[in-house]
């Protein structure tokens, strides 16, 4: 009798509450493979150098054809993300990346042919970021993105820290097709998994539900969105200081501190491990103690990345492996950890019927920046030395620091004013 005093349990409404969390776990999951099938190739540049005998600046055009790969699909895929949702869209692309990979690494007969099937996963990978951080905006509240957001972006440094692992070691053991190989069939797999648990069905109040208008109006109405390019170049620099150091750490510690390739790798992956900590615990501590201030924690961690660039650019070729660590572990945390304080503020400053379509706007110019700064980075070491090159870098990420605090500053003058 007691029962009839008690409101009717929505069933339909408690299952989907539990179901976000298989959502958040498949997002990571899918994250974490396509980083293992996409951010692997930058753990292959020193295996590709000495098979295809490339100087720096070669080498670093994989990462070039990447991330220009990206560039062409990327606004395209985020429209489709709004418009279709993510479950096929993502499920579809991240096989198609896989099986790009595994092409490559059968018929690639040079270099040259190698790039085309990398611009080709790119195309496909440009998919996995918007859709996953729209999955989140929908299916979680405000109070939990946060911490959502950075779990599930924590996949990307872990794929990226089991490729620096596996991919170098299978590299040198078999050859760098076997690791493409191992690349292509991850991919896969994430495609299938994600296209199997994930729904899109789920919406909160507050989350993006409208229809988006079409691509061309959705382009428009992000770019004269004069609010979000503070943010959006900051990210672009931070973005370019994290894929640099990620083409460049590898082939600088093996020369400069006389590690091999496998050595230098494995304390690459340390930085990536600890971006795992940085994705979640940033995020975390930002919302807790700075809630809806991501833009200072932001510019804190551009601040750190240009001290550890500095340090590790001081260090004497004799330093302990304890000292290249903890410089290592600092990028880790702060140039791999900021990436979900980024996305985050931007998915809440866009216009609610295009969430996907503003963050594949904001990537686009990540992905640009990716694609021009690595090799001119190469060309630099080339022509010059590392020492001139990571400097160059410090400064580039100084400059992003100055555009951010600048509308940041305006945009505190705006909310006075109003």
């Amino acid at each position: 009798m007691s029962s009839m005093n008690h409101p009717p349990v929505d069933l339909s409404q408690d299952r989907g509450d539990r179901y976000r969390w298989i959502v958040l776990g498949v997002a990571a999951l899918a994250q974490t493979a396509a980083s293992i099938t996409a951010q692997g190739i930058y753990t292959l540049i020193p295996s590709l150098q000495t098979a295809f005998h490339l100087s720096e600046a070669t080498s670093a055009l994989a990462v070039s054809a990447l991330n220009g790969g990206q560039v062409v699909t990327m606004l395209m895929l985020g429209w489709l993300i709004d418009r279709f949702g993510e479950r096929y869209v993502v499920a579809f692309t991240m096989v198609m990346m896989g099986a790009a990979a595994l092409a490559g690494s059968v018929v690639s007969t040079s270099f040259a042919v190698l790039l085309l099937f990398f611009v080709l996963v790119g195309t496909s990978y440009a998919s996995v970021q918007p859709g996953g951080t729209r999955a989140i905006v929908r299916w979680f509240p405000p109070s939990e993105r946060g911490m959502a957001t950075g779990v599930r972006q924590a996949g990307l440094p872990l794929g990226t820290a089991v490729a620096a692992m596996m991919l170098p070691l299978i590299a040198a053991t078999y050859s760098w097709r076997a690791a493409l190989a191992m690349q292509g069939a991850i991919g896969i797999a994430g495609g299938i998994l994600f296209g199997l648990l994930h729904r899109d069905e789920r919406n909160i109040a507050g989350a993006p539900s409208a229809a988006p208008p079409n691509l061309l109006k959705a382009v428009k109405l992000v770019a004269g969105y004069s609010a979000l390019w503070p943010v959006m170049l900051a990210g672009a620099v931070m973005v370019t200081f994290q894929y640099t150091f990620a083409t460049h750490a590898i082939p600088f510690v093996a020369t400069r501190f006389h590690y091999s390739v496998v050595a230098a790798a494995l304390l690459f992956s340390v930085s990536q491990w600890l971006g795992i900590v940085g994705r979640v615990g940033l995020a975390w501590v930002s919302d807790r103690f700075w809630p809806n201030r991501r833009v200072r924690s932001l510019g804190f961690s551009m601040a750190v990345c240009i001290a550890a660039t500095m340090s590790l650019l001081a260090l004497p070729a004799g330093t302990s492996n304890a000292a290249l660590t903890a410089i290592f572990c600092v990028v880790g945390l702060f140039g791999v950890g900021w990436y979900p304080l980024y996305l985050l503020q931007i998915a809440e400053m866009a216009p609610k019927t295009v969430v996907a379509s503003t963050i594949s706007f904001s990537m686009t110019l990540n992905m640009v920046a990716i694609c021009i700064m690595p090799p001119i980075f190469g060309v630099i070491v080339d022509r010059f030395d590392y020492g001139t090159a990571w400097s160059t870098l410090a400064l580039l990420v100084l400059a992003g620091i100055a555009v951010l605090w600048r509308g940041a500053a305006q945009a505190e003058r705006a909310r006075a004013n109003s």
